[in-house]
């Protein structure tokens, strides 16, 4: 069709999922809006810049300032606004594609199909998964019969959330409406009730504290006596499957790649649409965007209903309502874990938390939520990190620390100041945001500031006892450089300004949710063999909720001011012991040990790095394309690429995918330091001056991580060598005892 066979459009909402997938997808098709609205000027600007200068659409605040200027409308507004801004669409006679969900309620969502209906407007609903091609297929061989009665099903949909989110509305519940149930559920619940009838009983479960859920599982029962599982993550890589079980045989589906198998040939063999499952044609995101797209139009132009309509996101907005109703907390030992050391203050202080979104920050902010009744404001840098934060009623405010104005008005008032944030890219950023923050901190008289560092200021690290006292780290590491001297900028503001600044040193933090020292050893772990020294060291292991318990008594040490203070854990086990409990944790063998200079003289090889570069290229990408919004540039392009390129670079992906290698992961220079160092932290002065004492032993805080490893890789496909060793037997080289007495210990 050419765009004069499209009726005038307007879009309404410009932000990531329309400069990503909506607006390639229109535009491939031939149908250039008319019309685009948006409050923030910037997103306006770079949706046109899409469109190109020369013939740029009329560009409006509200849709009502250029109503006579389109006849259908696009609304990718957040999820809040679509039952007021759709039915104001449908009242004034404008056709509406709406993105999902129709509507946060279902009053909201009947309203609009009601008005649709009698002014004789078209409706369709954004759940583009109707249009996947195994996703059909499977609706088709459900009401064959072929699969016999459906007994059973288990769905599982998630992937750790990396979203480009345009505005911190959808992280609130006065914008999205609601989190991951409401966001991916749309889709999910959407399929699960057109292939299987009416829920009769749910029983539903998230992870909100008064926030967005990021995780949740439903439990329901069908009209129809099947029972069935759904399991949605915002956290984690699930499987994105469902698994069918019939009287005749069973058959497991991708949620949105066409991928089927099934323990029946002859169920593979089952023909819908000209294709089998083994013959099934394929897609990409881009095809299912514009496939909606072109039957909104189809049904303009012809006078017919939407093939996905209003009326047919009735019944998935209605469970997701009862789900919400209903909802109960959902158990994770971690977040609910031991009682607190001290009590907390009672009138609630207000927090701020600048790397909040990271591991440490983001574990300190649950507990200041849960534990201090604090009212806590969370500085980040992408709102699309911020989707645990978004779980409890915190503010998240997006700012630079180098906007002196932003960070200037997001500590007014505040009582705490915790410093979590650290750019690996940029010393100015590091160096200038320090500045920034301290004033800020100073000007409005914070009652504490706490800065967190890090041991590896003392890195290389010595043998045997290490303290406030050890000397500096080697410089020419400018991490080691950066380091110190933020910790002298907080120091120096604390003895000659009085900022009532302190500055925590923790050691090897692990626990749930940590990136270098839990889920990346999960990961080499589970894809290939993880060499360790022979001559191996002691691992300064300190538990997340220990620090947090530091930090918290760093803001009520009047002595602590001006001091800085390593910390860890009560003790000190070999590294062995830490990798070996994680393998255990993931059921895999693949730990191995080699001599230290063995290990150097391999990773030296150019050889080596050649060969893991040719294993995987996407490595350098990664390297390349550090920079977000460089990624988001190529994802549109991506969708904007010809069809044939686009199925020939899907066809790489799938290639890729389904390769099954075993990696050898080795130290580099500064691993294999560290894996030998036998540093002991000294926590005399953290003892005296913070009252601080280490409540998890390593056994405790493993005994917590295990369980967060086995909900968090439960899906995640194993290609190292599986543990098929008696339980009771030791796994990896340990002494007699893996506990080591801390210097300093009562």
């Amino acid at each position: 069709m050419t765009n004069a066979e499209f009726p005038r459009l307007a879009i309404i909402g410009c932000g990531s999922i329309v400069s990503h997938h909506l607006l390639p997808a229109l535009l491939r098709l031939g149908w250039r809006p008319s019309v685009l609205v948006d409050p923030s000027p910037e997103r306006l600007e770079a949706v046109q810049a899409m469109l190109g200068r020369n013939r740029a659409p009329v560009a409006v605040a509200d849709w009502r300032e250029a109503a006579d200027q389109f006849d259908a409308a696009l609304v990718a507004a957040p999820p809040m606004f679509h039952a007021p801004v759709g039915q104001s669409l449908l009242e004034a006679g404008k056709h509406v594609f709406m993105e999902k969900p129709l509507a946060v309620t279902l009053a909201d969502a009947e309203q609009m199909v009601r008005t649709a209906e009698e002014r004789r407007r078209v409706l369709a609903v954004g759940l583009m998964r109707r249009y996947v091609n195994g996703v059909r297929w499977l609706k088709a061989l459900v009401d064959s019969g072929q699969l016999g009665r459906v007994l059973r099903f288990e769905a599982r949909e998630g992937f750790v959330y990396n979203w480009g989110i345009s505005s911190p509305a959808m992280l609130r519940r006065d914008g999205a409406g609601g989190g991951v149930l409401l966001d991916t559920g749309s889709h999910t619940l959407d399929l699960l009730l057109w292939w299987f009838g009416e829920a009769a009983e749910v029983d539903y479960s998230d992870d909100s504290h008064g926030g967005l859920e990021s995780d949740c599982r439903l439990s329901l029962t069908m009209a129809s006596g099947a029972t069935g599982t759904l399991e949605l993550s915002r956290t984690r890589a699930l499987r994105n499957t469902i698994r069918v079980y019939g009287t005749k045989g069973s058959v497991e589906v991708h949620l949105y790649e066409n991928q089927i198998a099934s323990d029946v040939p002859q169920i593979l063999d089952f023909v819908h649409d000209g294709f089998s499952a083994n013959h099934i044609p394929p897609q990409i995101f881009g095809d299912l965007f514009q496939a909606e797209l072109k039957d909104f139009a189809g049904a303009i132009r012809d006078g017919r209903p939407a093939a996905v309509g209003g009326r047919d996101a009735l019944p998935s907005t209605a469970l997701i309502e009862r789900c919400y109703a209903s909802r109960k907390p959902l158990g994770l030992p971690w977040v609910d874990g031991p009682a607190p050391a001290t009590a907390p203050r009672a009138e609630g202080p207000t927090v701020v938390v600048t790397g909040a979104a990271g591991f440490i920050g983001g574990r300190l902010v649950e507990r200041l939520c849960l534990e201090h009744g604090a009212r806590v404001r969370c500085i980040v840098r992408d709102i699309a990190q911020a989707v645990r934060l978004a779980r409890f009623p915190v503010e998240i405010v997006r700012a630079d620390l180098l906007d002196r104005e932003a960070i200037g008005k997001a500590v007014a008032g505040a009582d705490w100041v915790f410093h979590c944030a650290y750019d690996v890219r940029s010393r100015r950023q590091n160096i200038d945001g320090m500045t920034a923050l301290i004033d800020a901190s100073l000007a409005n008289g914070v009652e504490s500031f706490v800065h967190l560092s890090t041991f590896s200021v003392y890195e290389p690290l010595p043998d045997g006892p290490l303290s406030e006292e050890t000397r500096d780290g080697d410089r020419a590491w400018s991490y080691v450089q950066n380091k110190l001297d933020l910790e002298k900028m907080v120091l120096d503001a604390a003895h000659k300004r009085g900022l009532p600044g302190v500055v925590l040193q923790p050691s090897i933090v692990y626990g749930p949710f940590c990136k270098p020292w839990t889920n990346a050893p999960a990961e080499m772990l589970l894809s290939g063999t993880v060499v360790l020294p022979q001559e191996g060291g002691l691992c300064n292991a300190i538990y997340i909720d220990d620090l947090v318990d530091a930090m918290i008594a760093a803001t009520r040490s009047p002595q602590a001011i001006g001091e800085r203070f390593v910390i860890s854990g009560p003790d000190a086990p070999p590294w062995a012991a830490v990798f070996g409990r994680f393998q255990e944790a993931l059921g895999v063998d693949s730990l191995r040990f080699q001599p230290a200079a063995i290990i150097s003289k391999e990773m030296k090889s150019l050889r080596r790095d050649i060969a893991m570069v040719l294993q995987d290229p996407k490595k350098i990408i990664q390297i390349i394309v550090r920079w977000r919004p460089a990624r988001r540039l190529l994802q549109g392009g991506f969708d904007s690429l010809p069809p044939r390129l686009r199925h020939l670079v899907m066809v790489h992906y799938f290639l890729k995918k389904k390769a099954s290698r075993n990696q050898l992961w080795l130290p580099d220079a500064q691993k294999l330091a560290l894996y030998q160092a036998k540093a002991l932290i000294d926590l005399t002065k953290a003892r005296r001056l913070l009252g601080y004492e280490p409540r998890f032993t390593f056994e405790d805080g493993m005994a917590l991580t295990a369980d967060y490893l086995r909900w968090a890789y439960r899906d995640v496909p194993r290609t190292a060598p599986a543990a098929n060793r008696p339980a009771n037997e030791d796994r990896h080289p340990l002494p007699a005892s893996t506990e080591t007495t801390r210097v300093g210990s009562a």
